[in-house]
């Protein structure tokens, strides 16, 4: 299995004939995943039209470096090309898929390590008869 490379933690588009660099911090990337809610909702993200404009939202909200947003934008009221929007998505959609692939190994290695451990300790707890309590 090869390893997913990370996006670029920056993208540069054009937003009301100023340039705009976004970052994705850890705050952006935790409300656009929330947004998505799972890995398989990623894709459509291209594709509904109202899961794209509360996506972009979230994306296109002036932000300090944490991710915590200092101003809103309205969504009806951009002026973006098409391309840059595109660009956008596919750039956030792939820091998206990439934080739920690693979060897939990680669980995966952390259940490998302890699954040994973990098999061992619920049969024995299934195999005992002792009650914390007796009932009459």
């Amino acid at each position: 299995m090869s390893k997913t490379e990370t996006p670029t933690d920056t993208i540069t588009i054009t937003i009301n004939e100023e340039s705009r660099d976004i970052f994705m911090s850890f705050g952006l990337l935790n409300e656009l995943t929330t947004i998505v809610g799972d890995p398989s909702r990623v894709a459509a993200v291209h594709l509904d039209p109202e899961l794209r404009e509360t996506f972009l939202t979230a994306l296109f909200a002036k932000r300090k470096k944490s991710g915590k947003i200092e101003e809103n934008i309205d969504y009806d009221d951009l002026d973006i090309s098409v391309e840059d929007v595109e660009k956008a998505l596919t750039w956030s959609q792939e820091h998206v898929l990439s934080f739920f692939v690693r979060s897939f190994r990680n669980i995966q290695t952390v259940t490998e390590k302890y699954q040994e451990e973990v098999t061992s300790l619920t049969s024995s707890l299934a195999g005992s008869k002792t009650s914390a309590s007796k009932k009459p």
